[in-house]
């Protein structure tokens, strides 16, 4: 079936969701079905960020496991993970969107949160019908060592989003405030979920298929066909 998708932001502001509480085993089996079920009609595409994502993070596990149940992914490929641009990752993100014939979800992590984001308020994601985003980068904010790697993605956007997003805040993020996840949450009118203590929720996570960010893009997913599915209902007035 065939997705006729709209992409405007709710008129809401960001909502929060309590932290996540990690799920038993059959739970998250359960999660990663239901995922299944919810992306069916939509590709996924993966934005990883700074220095990208290695064998054991949580992005390239969701690029296997749903490749493997048929899932259309692509993954974004940088030329220079270690010294990005702006204006040459959005260049490679749009060429990945582009080559997609599906409605897609991006999937952005970090820094790539922060390039999905700008990429969108230039009007420059077509395609693009909602995003999860993963502890965002605050480069505007954070000033440890990489900083000056990550320079060129400032200033943070500050409009809503043009599609409905989940931005995914970890309470002990040194790139992320939990205060800062609020004001971003509510300026990309996205809704807001405390993914709990797991720091930058990247490469030294250890987080496995992490079922919490599987049931946050079920959820996505899953609002993005009602509101596709509200929309296709001729008005009664």
């Amino acid at each position: 079936m065939s997705l006729s998708l709209h992409t405007h932001p709710d008129p809401m502001h960001a909502a929060t969701i309590p932290p996540c509480a990690p799920p038993a085993p059959e739970q998250g089996a359960a999660v990663g079905h239901a995922l299944l079920q919810a992306l069916a009609g939509f590709a996924v595409v993966i934005v990883p960020g700074l220095d990208g994502s290695g064998p054991h993070h949580w992005q390239s596990r969701w690029e296997l496991f749903l490749r493997l149940h048929g899932i259309t992914v692509q993954r974004v490929q940088q030329e220079n993970w270690a010294r990005p641009t702006y204006h040459d990752w959005k260049a490679q993100l749009q060429r990945t969107v582009r080559a997609c014939h599906q409605p897609v979800i991006l999937v952005a992590h970090s820094l790539g949160a922060i390039l999905s984001v700008r990429m969108a308020s230039e009007r420059g994601a077509d395609g693009v019908v909602a995003a999860l985003l993963v502890a965002p980068a605050d480069i505007d904010h954070h000033h440890g060592p990489d900083s000056g790697r990550v320079a060129d993605f400032a200033p943070l956007p500050a409009t809503p989003l043009p599609f409905p997003a989940v931005l995914m805040a970890s309470q002990d993020d040194e790139w992320l405030s939990m205060s800062r996840a609020h004001v971003l949450a509510t300026q990309w009118r996205a809704t807001l979920v405390d993914a709990g203590m797991v720091g930058h929720i990247g490469n030294h996570a250890h987080v496995g298929l992490w079922p919490a960010g599987m049931q946050a893009l079920d959820e996505l997913a899953r609002s993005v066909r009602l509101r596709a599915m509200a929309d296709a209902v001729p008005s009664l007035s």
